[in-house]
């Protein structure tokens, strides 16, 4: 077998099994959707600093594994936001970690109860392939030389971001690039990366003076596979608690519960499958630890 023809084999591999996954999975991002959405940067008063970690399908050898550390901010024209993320994602032979950093240009409406914003990130990730990951069936082929082939690969992502106090809605488009991956020397004709779109949006329910309530959703999903769509509902206690729960339509319940302590903030969340997969793992968890700095005086009410 010739090396070329195993990359091939590889790739077409990942081509049919990673379109659903080639991107990092967040079950808590309406807590943090600068991931999803570069135009969220800048969008609160204070400095949102998230560091993320999520195990996916815990009990199946290298499974997804995924996490990111972020911060943003509005500038003082209060027209414009930066943010940056550091990221590492982890699935099977696959690895990627990679730096993002985020622009957003925002626009005050509604005598400022409102914003519209768009965004647009540039990164650069480290791509590699780990042949001793592989699974094959003859050890002693001598074109197999288990070692990591590596590969740098610039993006990029775009999104719009309409939000107040009270509801927020985002449209975004990640992998806008759809670069071509080039390892072991060989490049690809057909786009391994393909443009993803995500469509998120949330209002925020006062049920009286202790009690918030928060249903939202997530479409996301690229042309070359089905859409799938996360229902979110989180209810919050004294703004400082909150518990909420999503279904997803690949047959995911989540469970998420956190708080806000001064001007730290956690997150837990626990994905269960309910499909053919549980079988065969223990579920999904996903930390959330984050702190905000403050870039001036506080109303108060800001989102959690």
């Amino acid at each position: 077998m010739k090396r070329n023809a195993i990359i091939t084999i590889i790739f077409a591999f990942i081509s049919l099994s990673a379109f659903s996954q080639q991107l990092p999975l967040y079950s808590q991002y309406m807590f943090n959707p600068m991931l999803l959405n570069p135009a969220v940067t800048g969008s609160h008063d204070n400095i949102p600093i998230r560091l993320t970690a999520r195990q996916q399908w815990v009990g199946i050898d290298n499974a997804p594994s995924t996490q990111a550390i972020s911060g943003h901010m509005r500038l003082n024209n209060e027209t414009m936001g930066v943010g940056a993320v550091i990221y590492a994602d982890r699935f099977g032979p696959e690895t990627k970690i990679g730096f993002q950093g985020n622009y957003s240009y925002i626009l005050p409406m509604m005598n400022d109860d409102a914003h519209l914003a768009f965004g647009l990130s540039f990164q650069v990730f480290q791509y590699s392939m780990n042949y001793n990951n592989m699974v094959s069936i003859d050890h002693n082929d001598p074109a197999l030389n288990y070692n990591i082939e590596k590969s740098w690969v610039p993006d990029s992502d775009f999104g719009i971001y309409f939000y107040s106090e009270e509801y927020y809605a985002g449209l975004s488009v990640n992998q806008l690039i759809e670069t071509h991956l080039n390892i072991g020397g060989v490049e690809f004709n057909q786009n391994t990366l393909i443009r993803h779109y995500n469509f998120m949006g949330g209002y925020k329910f006062d049920l009286d003076n202790d009690f918030e309530i928060e249903p939202s959703c997530l479409v996301k999903g690229t042309f070359e596979t089905p859409f799938q769509l996360d229902f979110n509902v989180k209810g919050i206690y004294k703004k400082n608690y909150w518990l909420a729960f999503s279904y997803r339509t690949s047959n995911d319940i989540i469970a998420m519960l956190g708080l806000k302590l001064d001007e730290f903030t956690f997150g837990l969340g626990y994905d269960y499958s309910v499909s053919a997969l549980s079988a065969y793992q223990n579920g999904t968890f996903e930390l959330m630890v984050g702190y905000n700095l403050n870039r001036k005086a506080l109303s108060g009410s800001s989102r959690l």
